[in-house]
């Protein structure tokens, strides 16, 4: 007898036909049956009657089905015991983050944090906000590294990572290019123009909007794409765009220039955890390394 055949079993005994027991295992209807004839020739005894179109359950086969229940649950969770022993044992830390690791240069502390710990797992996922915000929240992720406004309730602690904020983008003949010392230009100033952002799905895509909305704009976004096709857009004087300063650090460029915004529109990087959730060492210690 083994867990395969037990499982089985159950599947028998709980779903309408065979054929839809073994779709729930992803095996097919004559694998199914041999396993239960495997265990009723172990047992000696028949646990299914087959004499009509439909099988049942034999006085055996009801005994059996709720032990093997109580079994099934007693092996499962020891199972996952022994999962959580052995991630405590391998010191493992999830962490979520938004596709920035490179741009505010902690590619070199995650490096500098792996060097001071060898033994411990890093496992790190690249997602956009509602994924991280899923993750952390599911338990998915011990920390993630996300956009402050994504997580500024009370359900969350957080760590200053980098300060960003967004820009606007304009062609270097733009009319509004030349600002005469002002510190920034408003977004007012160029609300009439096309805009081409980011895509929808980025978080940065979502902080334009929310600009947009909280200063009554209606902007005409003519499409989304990359930063590196927003720069070429903006070059041939298609359109203006808003992205963060950050970004065109990575992707320089001589056919447009960048002008803060004023107000200004902040999108620091932080590192979040759950408050009620008490980080262990390892965490703690990812805090210090990447937060100091």
């Amino acid at each position: 007898m083994n867990f395969e055949q037990i499982r089985c079993f159950i599947a028998a005994a709980e779903e309408p036909t065979f054929l839809d027991a073994a779709e729930t295992l992803h095996i097919t209807q004559s694998s199914l049956s041999k396993q239960i004839r495997k265990l009723e020739k172990e047992l000696d005894i028949t646990l299914m009657d087959r004499s009509r179109r439909k099988a049942s359950l034999t006085e055996a086969g009801e005994t059996f089905y709720r032990e093997a229940l109580v079994l099934v649950r007693q092996y499962d969770r020891m199972r996952s015991r022994m999962a959580s022993c052995r991630a405590a044992s391998e010191q493992i830390l999830r962490i979520g983050a938004l596709p920035v690791i490179a741009q505010y240069g902690l590619t070199a502390r995650l490096k500098s944090f792996r060097d001071l710990h060898p033994n411990a797992r890093i496992i790190l996922d690249e997602a956009e906000e509602q994924e991280l915000l899923e993750g952390i929240k599911y338990g998915k992720y011990d920390l993630v590294i996300v956009r402050e406004e994504l997580v500024q309730d009370e359900d969350f602690q957080t760590y200053f990572l980098a300060r960003d904020e967004l820009v606007a983008v304009l062609p270097c003949r733009h009319p509004a290019t030349d600002l005469n010392d002002q510190p920034g230009i408003a977004l007012s100033q160029i609300a009439e123009e096309p805009f081409i952002l980011m895509h929808p799905y980025t978080s940065v895509y979502h902080c334009c909007m929310k600009e947009f909305d909280r200063q009554g704009i209606h902007p005409e976004i003519i499409r989304t794409a990359r930063v590196e096709t927003i720069i070429s857009t903006v070059t041939e004087g298609e359109a203006v765009s808003l992205i963060p300063k950050s970004n065109l650090e990575l992707f320089q460029h001589g056919g447009i220039v960048s002008i803060p915004l004023d107000p200004p529109v902040s999108l620091n990087l932080v590192l979040a955890g759950k408050k009620k959730q008490e980080g262990n060492a390892l965490q703690k210690e990812l805090v210090r390394v990447l937060a100091e």
